[in-house]
């Protein structure tokens, strides 16, 4: 499985709308209101265990308070006081039946009712906290431990869906059907909503999903969807398409598509044929690999969506043994986060890996990134940075397999203009014409070389060529090429760094460290993050354990950073399979 939540989400839907092809998945956040309900609900009471025998009494015969004392085997004192309280309850009735006759206990509706269930209803006013999804209007199941605080979410590079309307909630509004299915699952047994007396509304919260934005085939408009908790949801299809999100979101597609194809013959699969075996296999997800899966798998050269891409660079940062080439012309933190760089980090410990990026005046690349990848590349002796003057290629090689592309595979997600692209690329699944690709693209760009930071592999040092001035700050070859190993970073250095590059908002991945009563604890790299208890499940659960174990990896969402006490409050998003 991906470590990827939005890579998954891609694939799981990039055929969901026939006639569009899926151009991004991105974070986005739903507007919703916590609502506290005054509702008339009739409840389920466990009566005790005197009125519940003195009522299986009284079913069998017994109508005196001196036989119920004898059968109870009570005090005087104890049964007038069960008799007091039965008739409180109005169970029973305690009158002579004519005049002038003895009094007698005889049963009444109410307390036939609780003798027969042994428990009492009782209509009375009360509040829920349910919470209102104000894209689509409806009530929800969301637990407020799942929801975001606006506050959080403006600050994060998510995007902020629209309301579908900015009136107030009213009573009207909200059904009791809908509040009964809100609340079910975490109420108390025998709860039962009778009728809607009034609402309040907090509007302060949002709900994250992925936003799955889509290009129309035969032009350039754009549809857009949701996925929720791994589920495709066609009420916010619905919802987004009724108040044209498009438009008040700014989002559009670039009309032409620039896709340059892999220049080497082989056996291709074009577009239209990807599509139809992609398609077939989305209908048939549940079935075994068959004939069709093969065809792709066989295919020497195909053509690949923007859905296939994440994951293909996802296998690049963990399948490699040798080595690892990747062409971007930008570099940005919503791509190259902590994670990204610890991975790449940690793949060089055994394989080559060397990055070239650089194009015009370089301002669609994100300083922090750099500075991140920098810090890397000079803790290690297998990994290189290297800047040039203008590359247009979109290149990823590993061991056995290169991509030609027109994704840009360190700077993909989170573009601030909301114009998508039709990314497209090229697998070229052959060794030979891997190894061939790799050979050039390295000779050509360090041909360009403005500036190395790292350690580039040795065959190609000597294609660096520093003869032409370089922008600053630039590597000289003696210190890339150092021969001394450079101090390693203190695990406090290490802390700090790991928490700089950390974003509320963030969906990272993890592995469970430790499991206590009040949580679980997440190794999130060079730092550790805590899921509360009531972060970790829709659900009340007894303990943490009742849903990881140690060791689990986890994908999880940074609600809180600390820096100053140094921690990190995470939710759970997933546990991989």
């Amino acid at each position: 499985m991906s470590r990827d939540i939005f890579a998954d989400a891609a694939r799981r839907h990039a055929h969901a709308l026939p006639g569009h092809v899926l151009l991004a998945a991105e974070l986005c956040y739903i507007p919703t209101s916590l609502l506290a309900v005054d509702v008339l609900a009739e409840e389920a009471e466990e009566i005790d265990a005197a009125q519940k025998y003195a009522l299986a009494a009284m079913l069998n015969g017994i109508d005196t308070v001196e036989d119920l004392e004898l059968f109870m085997g009570l005090t005087p004192e104890d049964t007038a006081l069960t008799v007091a309280s039965l008739l409180r309850s109005e169970f029973v009735d305690y009158r002579p039946p004519a005049p002038g006759s003895p009094r007698v206990l005889s049963m009444l509706p109410n307390g036939l009712e609780a003798a027969r269930d042994a428990h009492v209803r009782r209509p009375k006013a009360t509040t829920i906290q349910v919470s209102y999804d104000r894209l689509t209007r409806v009530v929800t199941n969301w637990r407020k431990n799942k929801l975001i605080r606006a506050g959080v979410a403006k600050k994060s590079r998510a995007i902020l869906l629209p309301q579908q309307s900015a009136v107030d909630i009213e009573e009207s509004d909200l059904s009791i059907t809908s509040i009964t299915s809100a609340i079910d699952g975490y109420t108390r047994s025998g709860f039962k909503v009778l009728g809607v007396i009034g609402v309040t509304e907090s509007r302060s919260f949002f709900r994250d999903a992925i936003l799955l934005v889509y290009r129309d085939i035969d032009s350039s408009s754009v549809r857009l969807g949701i996925e929720l908790d791994g589920q495709w949801s066609e009420t916010h299809l619905a919802a987004l398409d009724r108040i044209d999100a498009v438009s008040k979101l700014g989002i559009s597609s670039a009309s032409e598509i620039s896709y340059e194809q892999a220049d080497d013959s082989g056996p291709r699969l074009n577009r239209d044929e990807v599509i139809a075996i992609q398609a077939a296999l989305s209908d048939n997800e549940n079935t075994e690999p068959d004939a069709t899966k093969d065809q792709l798998d066989r295919a020497a050269i195909r053509w690949l969506s923007m859905a296939d891409h994440p994951a293909w660079l996802d296998d690049a940062l963990s399948g490699p043994k040798r080595r690892l080439l990747i062409i971007s012309p930008w570099i940005t933190s919503s791509v190259v986060d902590r994670q990204f760089v610890g991975r790449l980090e940690n793949l060089a410990r055994s394989a080559d890996v060397t990055i070239f990026w650089g194009f015009g005046d370089n301002t669609k690349s994100d300083e922090r990134a750099l500075r991140s990848l920098y810090d890397a590349a000079n803790r290690s002796t297998r990994l290189a940075i290297v800047k040039v003057n203008d590359t247009h290629a979109k290149v990823l090689v590993s061991d056995t397999y290169y991509v030609k592309t027109s994704f840009n595979w360190l700077s993909f997600r989170g573009d601030a203009s909301r114009k998508y692209r039709q990314e497209e690329g090229d697998l070229v699944n052959d060794q030979v014409l891997a190894d061939r690709a790799y050979d050039r693209y390295m000779q050509e760009n360090c041909a360009f070389a403005l500036e190395v930071v790292g350690n580039l592999p040795p065959k190609y040092r000597p294609n660096v060529d520093f003869s032409e001035p370089a922008t600053s700050p630039v590597t000289s070859p003696e210190s890339s090429y150092r021969a001394e190993a450079i101090p390693q970073p203190s695990q406090s250095e290490k802390k700090k760094a790991a928490l700089e590059l950390l974003t509320v908002g963030a969906v990272v991945s993890g592995t469970i460290k430790n499991v206590t009563n009040f949580g679980a604890f997440v190794d999130l790299g060079d730092i550790d993050g805590l899921i509360h208890i009531s972060q970790l499940a829709n659900r009340r659960i007894d303990h943490p354990s009742d849903i990881v174990d140690v060791g689990d990896s986890v994908t999880v969402l940074v609600q809180a950073i600390d820096r100053e006490r140094e921690r990190v409050s995470l939710s759970l998003k997933a546990v991989p399979q």
